[in-house]
């Protein structure tokens, strides 16, 4: 089976990691996988690693093309379009190039005008098949532009999950680690809601001298506090035994199309503080394996949150284990097989 892929661009994120690891997954059940991402991207960005999609450890091979056309696309089963802005330039490919998917990851209008509209017109474009990551981001989709889809979750990989029944461990007195996912606004509207996150914790650090504070993120923010630790771009083991020093992880985003730090942190046990929103509104259940967040622009409501998990420390460890818990119900290669089986059914059609 021939899969073709469209990227707006490889710089390392949350969307194209998710679709790299979609991509060699796929090779794996014997497809002949092609990446494709436009040249500009590497202007737009400058010529690195990090551009050039190096971050990763690919089984597929990698195209950058000055523009996408029939000529420039090879023939294939399929053509997947990730990415608002690629969507537009696998719709007006021929029927050569094989049944055409709109892998949808968020709900992409962050922009603001004309360029907001574009972006809800993707989602009314003709397409063999549209595979949303989560049932929130479908229903969003339904409800706002009439746009049907397929749910296939995002997932971790069993071999990231935690073993055996152990949550957060913690001794009375101990310091509590907070982590938090960094990730720059985009467009015009700053969803992911980061400098409010640091401000908020900062103040609790100022109340309790035992809250230690870290974030992570692909491009480190250059955050003039000594008392704030950074990890910058990480691997996958680091971030994993990064995961594992962690004991609240809050995620102060507006809105999430699926949010996939959040999972991670409670494959690892991590207590989870977020809003209802992508994954959690997906599995999440609130004190049971999660803490859900009303108002995620409301300081006094994180900490409160805060200040209750560490005085209930219980709650914090059964939480975390519940978090685990819940996780291997989601793992990749389940979800995967879903997303390749759903190509093969279109193929077949």
């Amino acid at each position: 089976m021939k899969i073709n892929m469209v990227l707006p661009g490889l710089n390392h994120s949350g969307g194209v990691q998710v679709a790299f690891e979609y991509l060699n997954f796929f090779v794996g059940q014997g497809a002949d996988v092609m990446c494709y991402a436009p040249m500009k991207s590497l202007i737009k960005t400058g010529l690195n690693e990090d551009s050039l999609g190096k971050w990763f450890s690919k089984k597929f091979k990698i195209k950058f093309l000055p523009y996408f056309n029939n000529l420039t696309i090879r023939d294939a089963d399929c053509t997947i379009a990730t990415g608002w802005i690629t969507s537009y330039w696998v719709n007006k490919l021929s029927a050569s190039k094989g049944k055409k998917v709109y892998f949808i990851q968020d709900y992409e209008t962050w922009f603001s005008g004309e360029k907001n509209r574009r972006v809800t017109q993707t989602y009314h474009l003709k397409f063999d098949l549209k595979v949303t990551v989560s049932t929130a981001l479908h229903d969003t989709l339904v409800e706002k532009e009439q746009c049907d889809s397929v749910v296939i979750c995002n997932g971790i990989a069993e071999d990231n999950i935690k073993p055996g029944d152990s949550g957060p461990q913690f001794k009375e007195g101990s310091s509590i680690v907070i982590g938090m996912p960094y990730r720059d606004a985009k467009g015009s509207s700053d969803v992911k809601n980061c400098r409010f996150g640091i401000q908020t914790i900062r103040r609790l650090m100022d109340d309790n001298p035992n809250i230690e504070f870290k974030l992570f993120g692909f491009k480190n923010p250059k955050i003039s506090d000594s008392n704030i630790s950074f990890l910058e771009n990480p691997s996958r083991d680091a971030l994993t035994r990064w995961y594992d020093t962690i004991d609240i992880f809050y995620v102060p985003s507006l809105y999430e199309g699926w949010g996939l730090p959040a999972m991670e942190a409670m494959a690892r046990g991590c207590v989870v503080l977020a809003s209802d929103t992508g994954c959690i509104k997906e599995f999440g259940i609130n004190k049971r394996n999660c803490i859900k967040l009303d108002n995620m622009k409301d300081a006094a409501e994180v900490e409160a949150a805060v200040k209750y998990l560490i005085k209930n420390r219980e709650l914090l460890m059964s939480i975390g284990l519940e978090a685990v818990k819940t996780i291997r119900n989601y793992s990749f290669e389940k979800e995967a097989m879903k997303f390749y089986a759903e190509l093969v059914k279109l193929k077949q059609n």
